[in-house]
């Protein structure tokens, strides 16, 4: 069974357009470009959400993170919450197969220590010009993508990290297809 997923995106497109068109003023900041950089990552045998996998993968991108409108702070000038977007283009590698991933991702962030260390979570959707590796099939190239990571900014402009994510089309290509989970180490610089 096949599901239509165009009414859903174009939800999903209103919903975030509405949004953004209403946000309260006072807890507002322009959307800007907060950092750029390469990833790379791979995957386990036994996944932390889903079925067992039946290929190994492993992945190299480029993400860029950016500050959406909406932050808060929490506890004075120590802690602040925040709505970040993060895109990505890549490869994904599994049983000798390649192929093109490309993911957006809205997300919150808890900073801490005047953004010395950040703690995100956010899920959103992924495409993959290829969705067979080998034995392991997706079930088509739109996937839904949920990840949580923390980051450590050590200088004024770079940064590191550790983020698992995972892969799944939540049943919408049927029971027959598997998702996947990374674990991503980050690398990068902070505008």
């Amino acid at each position: 069974m096949r599901c239509n997923l165009r009414p859903y995106l174009l939800h999903l497109i209103l919903t975030l357009s509405l949004s953004t068109a209403f946000y309260t003023p006072g807890l507002a900041e322009d959307i800007t470009l907060l950092s750029i950089g390469p990833r790379i990552g791979l995957s386990r045998d036994t996944p932390l959400l889903g079925k067992r996998q039946t290929e190994s993968f492993r992945m190299a991108d480029v993400s860029a993170v950016f500050s959406l409108p909406w932050s808060r702070p929490l506890g004075g000038d120590t802690w602040s919450l925040a709505t970040r977007l993060t895109a990505s283009a890549g490869g994904l590698d599994g049983a000798g197969d390649s192929g093109l991933m490309m993911t957006v991702v809205p997300g919150l962030a808890l900073n801490g220590w005047k953004e010395l260390v950040s703690f995100d979570a956010g899920g959103g959707l992924a495409y993959l010009s290829r969705h067979k590796f080998g034995e392991q099939d997706f079930g088509g190239p739109v996937q839904f993508v949920a990840t949580m990571g923390v980051r450590i900014n050590p200088f004024a402009h770079a940064y590191t990290g550790i983020r698992g994510q995972h892969f799944s089309d939540a049943g919408l290509y049927g029971p027959s297809s598997l998702g996947v989970d990374l674990f991503i180490l980050e690398l990068g610089y902070r505008f």
